[in-house]
C-alpha cells in the first residue's frame, strides 16, 4: 500500500496529496508516541533535575546493558572477539574507559547494517527502517523497533521541544527534503498538510523570491505553534521575509533547527522577524547521540539518550576546548547497536560550566557536521542538503555535488562496480525534480576534494557569492 501511494502522489491532486500525507502520518504517530512515550519522556524529565554522580551511575548501568546486548551481534561477536575482548571486559567498561573498546567505522554499518542486530539472546522482531539523507553516497540504513522510535521521540520531547517552551505533539511545522512538491515546476501551494500529527511541511526545494508569499501564506494558515527543520531553510524564509517586508500574522513560540550549524546572523535574523527563539538540536538518523539547546543558550550532551565522547586521532578523550572527532554510544536502541561509532563530526567540549545548572548534562561549545556550500537555482531559490540524490544507488560509495554554473553542475562519485548509464540517468532526473532543467555531468573519480581537517565538502558552489547568497551553513 505505500509502494502504490508513493507511485501515485505525484499524479494526484493537492488534496489527495494532503490526505495521503496524512494516511502516513497515522502510521508515523503510532510507530513514535505509543506505549512507550509516555514513561520514556517521564524519565528524561525526571533525570533532568539529577546530579551528575547520579546520571553517571545511571548511565553505567544502562551502558553495561548495551555492550552485553552487543555481543549477541554478529559483527561485535566477530571484531571484539579477534580483539580478544570477552564478556568479562565489556563488564568492566564504564562510560569513562569506553576508550578500551575500539572505535565503529561508518562504512562497516553502511555496508553491512543487519550485522549489528543481534542473532542470538531475545529476538528482535518488527524492525523499522530509516535512511540517511543520502546525499553524500550510498545512505545509512538505520534501524530500530517501534518501541526504539518512541523512546527517541520522547528524549526530543523532553530535552528538545519542551525545553524551547512547546511540544512535538501541538501543531508544528517543517521545512525539510521530503519532496512533499513534486519537481522543482510545480505549481503552488509549496507545503502540504499531515492532519494526522497537525503538521504542515514546507518543500526545502522551492525557497526563491517569488515564492515567498505562499511560504508565508501556508504559515498564517496552519498556524504552527513551532517551527522545525533545516536552519538554514528556516533562516532563508526569515531573510527573505524581511527583505519582502513580510511578517506572520501569529508569533511562533520556537524554532528547533536541525541538519547545519545555527549561526549567529541566523539566530537574529529568525527571531527579528519571527519574533521567537531559534533553539539548535543535534542528532542524525542512527539516533545514538542527541545534544540540544537549554533555554540558557547552551548547548548540552544528553548521555542518558547516547554516551558522546570527542577523541583524539588515537581514540582517547580531548581535553575541553580542543576539538576531536564525535563518537556516539546509543542507550536507546534496543535493535541496532552502535557503540562507538565515528558519526563523522568533529566537536568541542565546553570550558565553562552552563548557568543553568544541569551539571549532569556535558556542554558543547559546538559541534561540526557536514561541510557544504549552498545550491542557487535559475530562479534564486537556495538550498541545501540534496536529500536523497543517491538513495538506491548502492554503487555509489560517496557523492559530492558541484555547482559551476546557475544551470550547470559537476556529480563526481566514487563507485563500485555496478555503476553506468541507469544510476546516471537516475541522478539527473533527480537534478531535474529539485532544480528543473540543468545540464548535470557525472564524473567516476578516485576521490574527493576534502577540507584541511579532512571533512568531506558535499557541496562546492563555483558561484559568485555576492550579498547574501553566500551566507550558508558553512559561513
Amino acid at each position: 500500500m505505500r509502494t502504490l501511494l508513493k507511485r501515485l502522489y505525484p499524479f494526484l491532486p493537492v488534496p489527495l496529496q494532503n490526505a495521503g500525507i496524512s494516511a502516513f502520518g497515522y502510521v508515523y504517530r503510532r510507530e513514535r508516541f505509543g506505549r512507550d512515550f509516555a514513561p520514556t519522556l517521564a524519565g528524561f524529565e525526571e533525570r533532568d533535575r539529577w546530579d551528575a554522580t547520579r546520571m553517571r551511575e545511571y548511565t553505567d548501568r544502562k551502558l553495561r546493558h548495551v555492550l552485553r546486548r552487543a555481543m549477541d551481534a554478529p559483527f561485535y561477536r566477530e571484531h571484539w572477539s579477534a580483539a580478544g575482548l570477552g564478556p568479562r571486559h565489556v563488564d568492566e567498561v564504564t562510560t569513562e574507559t569506553l576508550a578500551r573498546l575500539p572505535p565503529l567505522k561508518k562504512e562497516a554499518l553502511r555496508r553491512s547494517p543487519y550485522a549489528f542486530v543481534p542473532d542470538r539472546g531475545p529476538a528482535v522482531r518488527g524492525l523499522l527502517s530509516y535512511f540517511s539523507s543520502g546525499s553524500t553516497g550510498t545512505p545509512i540504513r538505520a534501524l530500530c523497533t517501534r518501541s526504539g522510535q518512541q523512546r527517541f521521540a520522547a528524549a526530543r520531547e523532553a530535552r528538545s521541544y519542551r525545553w524551547a517552551g512547546t511540544s512535538i505533539l501541538r501543531p508544528r511545522a517543517m521545512i525539510g527534503g521530503q519532496p512533499v512538491v513534486p519537481t522543482a515546476s510545480s505549481d503552488p501551494p509549496y507545503y502540504r498538510y499531515n492532519a494526522a500529527e497537525r503538521q504542515v511541511y514546507f518543500s526545502a526545494y522551492h525557497i526563491a523570491p517569488g515564492h515567498l508569499t505562499d511560504y508565508v501564506a501556508g504559515f498564517n494558515r496552519y498556524r504552527p505553534e513551532s517551527v522545525t527543520g533545516y536552519a538554514f531553510s528556516q533562516f532563508v524564509v526569515a531573510r527573505l521575509m524581511l527583505e519582502q517586508d513580510l511578517r506572520f500574522e501569529f508569533t511562533p513560540a520556537a524554532a528547533i533547527t536541525s541538519s547545519e550549524k545555527l549561526t549567529d546572523r541566523m539566530r537574529r535574523v529568525i527571531q527579528e522577524v519571527w519574533g521567537c527563539r531559534a533553539y539548535e538540536e543535534y542528532g542524525s538518523v542512527e539516533n545514538c547521540g542527541l545534544v540540544t539547546e537549554c533555554e540558557a543558550g547552551r548547548l548540552h550532551a544528553n548521555p542518558d539518550f547516547g554516551v558522546i565522547e570527542i577523541v583524539d586521532a588515537d581514540g582517547y578523550p580531548v581535553e575541553p576546548g580542543v576539538e576531536g572527532r564525535v563518537l556516539c554510544t546509543g542507550l536507546l536502541n534496543d535493535a541496532q547497536f552502535l557503540v562507538r561509532y565515528e558519526i563523522g563530526d568533529t566537536g568541542v567540549w565546553s570550558r565553562e560550566p552552563c548557568p543553568c545548572g544541569r551539571e549532569h548534562l556535558p556542554v558543547v561549545e559546538g559541534i561540526t557536521g557536514r561541510v557544504e556550500d549552498v545550491v542557487v537555482g535559475i530562479d534564486g531559490r537556495e538550498l541545501v542538503r540534496f536529500h536523497g540524490i543517491f538513495i538506491g544507488l548502492p554503487y555509489v560509495l560517496e557523492g559530492q555535488v558541484i555547482q559551476e554554473a546557475l544551470d550547470r553542475f559537476t556529480v563526481r562519485v566514487i563507485t563500485d562496480d555496478g555503476f553506468g548509464g541507469t544510476q546516471e540517468a537516475t541522478i539527473r532526473q533527480r537534478f531535474k525534480e529539485r532544480l528543473g532543467l540543468v545540464d548535470v555531468q557525472v564524473e567516476r573519480v578516485g576521490e574527493l576534494e576534502r577540507t584541511s581537517r579532512g571533512k568531506l565538502r558535499a557541496v562546492i558552489s563555483r558561484l559568485p557569492r555576492p550579498g547574501t547568497a553566500g551566507a550558508g551553513p558553512t559561513s
